[in-house]
């Protein structure tokens, strides 16, 4: 049951799950900005690369959707890395809000970051996007700190407790998501 409960955790509050709902929350978050430059940035920087895993996984390039072996992760990063960069030029031809480019920039930051990582160990993405959404939307909230902290731990013990993960993979990307979320909160340039 314990098991079960783990897997339904790491599904439901995966980087795919988390890094849309900070994407979307932008307009919530940031009242000026419109929601067609917003929807452009979740398209290029989560559907896109969600939408070819899935066909990675159909077609047998990976074992599985959390991609839990290292060496099959780079050709993902990738694909994400061109389709978020298309999805920048993309805004800039819309005239989108310098917060839009600062989000996309974040999540860009955090990509390269652990790809390269995952280029020499298995730095856990799960738990570096669950840290960075957690940080990142949570914490100026009411209570939000003791929400986040409670999020960041519940992926922590997931990814491991299903054995995709070490601890000090965890933590890695738990330093990695916190650190990237201290970017954003730099003022957007522009």
């Amino acid at each position: 049951m314990v098991q079960k409960v783990a897997r339904v955790v790491s599904h439901v509050l995966s980087p795919t799950v988390l890094g849309t709902l900070v994407l979307l929350s932008i307009p919530l978050r940031y009242a000026a900005v419109a929601w067609a430059p917003t929807l452009v940035a979740a398209a290029f920087t989560i559907v896109i690369p969600w939408a070819v895993l899935v066909w990675m996984r159909m077609t047998a390039r990976v074992t599985d959707l959390h991609v839990t072996r290292r060496e099959q992760r780079w050709p993902i990063l990738l694909i994400a890395l061109v389709s978020i960069l298309a999805g920048l030029g993309l805004l800039r031809l819309m005239g989108a809000s310098p917060i839009v480019f600062a989000e996309m920039g974040l999540f860009l930051a955090g990509l390269l970051i652990t790809g390269a990582a995952n280029l020499f160990w298995k730095l856990s993405i799960h738990a570096a996007v669950a840290s960075f959404a957690a940080l990142h939307c949570l914490a100026p909230l009411p209570l939000g700190p003791q929400l986040a902290v409670v999020l960041i731990a519940l992926v922590g013990w997931s990814r491991i407790r299903i054995t995709h993960h070490t601890a000090s993979q965890v933590l890695a990307g738990t330093v990695v998501g916190a650190a990237v979320s201290l970017g954003g909160l730099l003022p957007p340039l522009g």
